[in-house]
């Protein structure tokens, strides 16, 4: 593949998530501070950049798309992770351990708890639309038990291939316990070179996805500071968090999609390859 000096991975993975937040968070300030708001008065109100300034709101906003792009990584992805394990875990229906089991560590009771305060208002609507509801099975479903067999049968032929076997130490079927996946996106990747474009933009989607899940939960958290610690919370302001924070759920609910899409599209290139 050749290098791109700015990639997709870079305009939707950082560059969009940045500005977006600049801007969004500019107008909930612009709205509180004008009572008699209006679409058009706001945008009237925004700030327009002339040329020596555009580039500095483009830096401005690739430094924030990274530092929220991370962000999400250690928060929505990790909640995600704990709370339904690894694509390639349900996928295939191996077992994984129960979320508050990584609350068994002094590190993870104390970044599990600060994590959950971050994400609060995404783990509730979570919550209750995914588990009490079953809006779930539209973001977590595992594959048919005869596929499985068959990628299962690859993935231990894959492994056995490495050396990860009985003549090494490795006792039978011990690598389905292992990171494997990682091993088999690299395998991946090295050898099936017409698959690389399309991994490649599932990654940036379900990154720029992940992040977008963040940034709304941020501005839940934002809007609610602003209006209702001011004692200004109207009803516009209810319906304005109540889609917000649906907002937040759609977006999580996408980016475990094209995080699972990303997983599948591994394993099915395993399951088809002559190892």
């Amino acid at each position: 593949m050749k290098d791109n000096l700015f990639s997709l991975y870079d305009f939707l993975g950082y560059f969009v998530p940045g500005i977006f937040t600049i801007y969004t968070f500019k107008i909930v300030i612009l709205i509180k501070e004008n009572s008699n708001y209006t679409f058009e008065k706001i945008l009237s109100e925004l700030p327009s950049y002339r040329n020596e300034s555009i580039s500095l709101i483009i830096l401005m906003s690739y430094l924030i798309g990274h530092i929220l792009s991370f962000s999400s990584s250690i928060t929505i992805e990790k909640y995600s992770i704990w709370k339904y394990g690894y694509p390639s875990r349900y996928l295939l229906r191996m077992p994984f351990p129960n979320f508050f089991d990584h609350y068994k560590s002094l590190h993870g009771c104390i970044w599990g708890t600060v994590m959950l305060i971050i994400i609060f208002p995404l783990a509730i609507i979570d919550y209750f639309l995914s588990n009490l509801l079953g809006f779930k099975f539209l973001f977590v479903k595992s594959l048919d038990i005869n596929l499985i067999k068959v990628i299962i049968f690859k993935i231990n032929k894959l492994l056995d291939n490495l050396g990860i076997n009985k003549s090494n130490g490795f006792n039978n079927g011990e690598g389905n316990f292992s990171d494997f996946n990682r091993i088999i996106h690299h395998y991946v990747f090295e050898n099936s070179k017409n698959h690389q474009k399309k991994l490649t933009n599932y990654v940036a989607l379900y990154g720029f996805l992940r992040t977008f899940t963040l940034i709304f939960v941020l501005l839940f958290w934002y809007i609610l500071y602003h209006f209702f610690l001011y004692g200004e919370f109207t009803n516009e302001i209810i319906i304005l968090l109540s889609c917000v924070l649906l907002l937040s759920f759609i977006f999580f609910m996408s980016f475990m999609k094209f995080f699972r899409k990303y997983t599948l599209e591994g394993l099915m290139i395993i399951a088809i390859d002559k190892i």
